[in-house]
C-alpha cells in the first residue's frame, strides 16, 4: 500500500514545499514516471517535452495555465533529478526529486520545491503538488501487482 506524507520545512510563507511518498513501485518504474514525457503527461502536465540532461531545456503545458519553461539542473539516474521552472524571472523555482529504493522493492520518493519569491506563488504550488502527486500515486497503484 502506498503512503503519502506531507511536510514543509518551516511555517515561513516562502518555505520550501516538501513531500514524501512511500510507493510500492520499483525505483526504475518511479524514475520513468517522473522523467519520461509520455509518462509525465499521464499525471502531471498535459504535455511534457524536455531534454533530460543537465542544461537541457523544455516545456510543460497545462490546459488553462499555458507553457512553463523547464531547465534541467541535475540528473543522477535513478536516484536524483532537479529542474528549474517558471514563467517570470521572479517565479522561477527549483524542483528536486530523490528516489530511495526500499528493502521490500518499493520506493521512497521525496520532492522539494524551493526558491519562492511570493507567498501566493508558494501557496498555489503547494496546492498543485497535493493534487498532482495524488495523481502519480493513483497511476502507480493502477499498475501494482
Amino acid at each position: 500500500m502506498t503512503d503519502a506524507t506531507t511536510t514543509t520545512t518551516t511555517t515561513d510563507s516562502l518555505a520550501a514545499i516538501e513531500r514524501a511518498l512511500e510507493l510500492d513501485s520499483s525505483r526504475s518504474r518511479v524514475w520513468r514516471a517522473i522523467t519520461d514525457g509520455a509518462e509525465l503527461a499521464r499525471w502531471f502536465p498535459q504535455r511534457a517535452e524536455w531534454d533530460l540532461r543537465p542544461g537541457g531545456t523544455g516545456t510543460f503545458f497545462w490546459d488553462g495555465y499555458g507553457e512553463f519553461p523547464i531547465e534541467v539542473v541535475s540528473v543522477d539516474e535513478p536516484r536524483y533529478l532537479a529542474w528549474r521552472w517558471g514563467m517570470e524571472s521572479d517565479e522561477v523555482t527549483l524542483v528536486e526529486w530523490w528516489l530511495d529504493e526500499r528493502a521490500d522493492g518499493g520506493t521512497t520518493l521525496r520532492m522539494r520545491e524551493s526558491g519562492f519569491a511570493t507567498a501566493r506563488h508558494r501557496a498555489g504550488n503547494d496546492e498543485g503538488w497535493t493534487e498532482e502527486l495524488a495523481e502519480l500515486v493513483a497511476l502507480l497503484e493502477l499498475e501494482a501487482p
